[in-house]
């Protein structure tokens, strides 16, 4: 007597595809945002520690996609990383400014000054490029 099988394979539909790839790609995603933070933490100016203290990461799906979106929340994140223009400061809650100038070796007092501007430093680019070239 002979044995029969039948083995019937049934291919999953795309969705259970696609869903199957976001589950497996999605921790991936988030350590590479982890890497990702390490590296921009590394480069930040830190000054008070605001600026590296909010750089994180969130993924999430949009549609059949999941995105990796990198941030510094901090409300000066974009002049550091961006830089700024040479401007002008102006006194605006007080008759003057005031800070010490080490040039004049005292705090001075003046109504508005002339900023020179700043070169920015791209840490999230940076950092970015740096882990993606490193590989995913």
């Amino acid at each position: 007597m002979a044995l029969r099988g039948r083995v019937r394979y049934v291919a999953p539909s795309r969705t259970a595809v696609i869903e199957q790839g976001l589950v497996i790609a999605t921790p991936r995603l988030d350590r590479l945002g982890d890497r990702i933070d390490a590296n921009a933490r590394r480069r930040v100016n830190v000054r008070s520690g605001g600026l590296k203290r909010s750089i994180g990461h969130r993924v999430f799906r949009r549609g059949n996609a999941l995105v990796l979106r990198e941030q510094a929340t901090a409300p000066h994140a974009r002049y550091v990383h961006d830089g700024t223009a040479p401007h002008e400061i102006r006194a605006r809650n007080a008759k003057a400014l005031r800070f010490y100038w080490p040039k004049a070796g005292r705090v001075v007092y003046f109504k508005r000054v002339q900023h020179p501007g700043y070169r920015g430093n791209p840490f999230l680019r940076d950092a970015i490029t740096d882990e993606i070239s490193n590989g995913v």
